[in-house]
């Protein structure tokens, strides 16, 4: 290639080969464009800084949309959203205690539940307990904690001590992004801890991912793909990659 190649160009060729490949090093974008190390990990480093990437030592990820508000968030993927909170919702068995977790996913899972459905709800999201009125058979219990504005979450001492008296059937977790090597990962550091509670609460766990999520890394780690029982998300060529060498269980839209 090129020894004349601008920054421009590289940032093309890195944002389009994190999307076909899902991980890119800095020694492919110094072997494609003949220029040093130096200058693919400053264009990392700036692409980073920008919110274009995620960076892990010597590559780069795409970045996760758990970047995003949560108004925007609800925005992406949105019909793909619907269509897995329903196969989703199926999994809620009769007078199950269910986890859910906040999410713009899990907000549509608790719109997808049947209306006759009778369970018992446990959540940190207040707009997760709020449209489950029309659920008349639905007891909600919603967790008490320090309102978050960025996850729309409530979070905090007062939700872990309350997570650790639960035994449920059921959790549904957020994640912002599912890698092969860094696994489930979240934006918020707070909401670590809690998303671990939810987890050790449940007798099985479950995750709802838009296209979006799967191949991508938010900043932090909640731990490896192998903490989730089942995975609701669309069958294509990221998600059959992801899986591979797993024991979980999928269901594929």
């Amino acid at each position: 290639m090129s020894l004349d190649s601008t920054p421009d160009e590289r940032r093309a060729f890195i944002l389009g080969a994190l999307q076909t490949k899902g991980r890119l090093s800095t020694a492919e974008v110094s072997e494609h464009f003949s220029v040093s190390d130096d200058t693919a990990r400053r264009d990392f480093r700036e692409m980073a800084a920008e919110g274009l990437i995620k960076r892990v030592h010597g590559a780069a990820l795409p970045i996760s949309p758990g970047t995003l508000s949560f108004q925007g968030r609800y925005k992406v993927s949105a019909d793909h959203k619907v269509k897995l909170a329903r196969r989703a919702a199926q999994i809620v068995l009769r007078d199950q205690v269910v986890i859910v977790d906040g999410g713009t996913s899990n907000l549509e899972l608790a719109r997808q539940l049947p209306k006759d459905l009778r369970a018992t709800i446990v959540t940190n999201s207040p707009l997760i307990a709020t449209v489950t009125n029309e659920h008349s058979h639905l007891e909600v219990i919603l967790l008490g904690g320090v309102f978050d504005k960025r996850s729309q979450m409530t979070l905090g001492a007062k939700v872990l001590e309350q997570l650790h008296s639960m035994n449920a059937d059921l959790c549904f977790i957020g994640v912002h992004g599912l890698h092969q090597d860094l696994g489930l990962t979240t934006a918020g550091y707070d909401e670590v801890a809690i998303k671990s509670a939810m987890i050790a609460a449940a007798a099985e766990v479950v995750a709802i991912a838009t296209p979006d999520k799967i191949g991508t890394a938010a900043a932090y780690k909640i731990g490896p793909l192998s903490l989730i029982d089942i995975l609701v998300t669309e069958d294509n060529a990221k998600s059959r990659a992801l899986l591979d060498n797993t024991n979980i269980k999928t269901i594929l839209d």
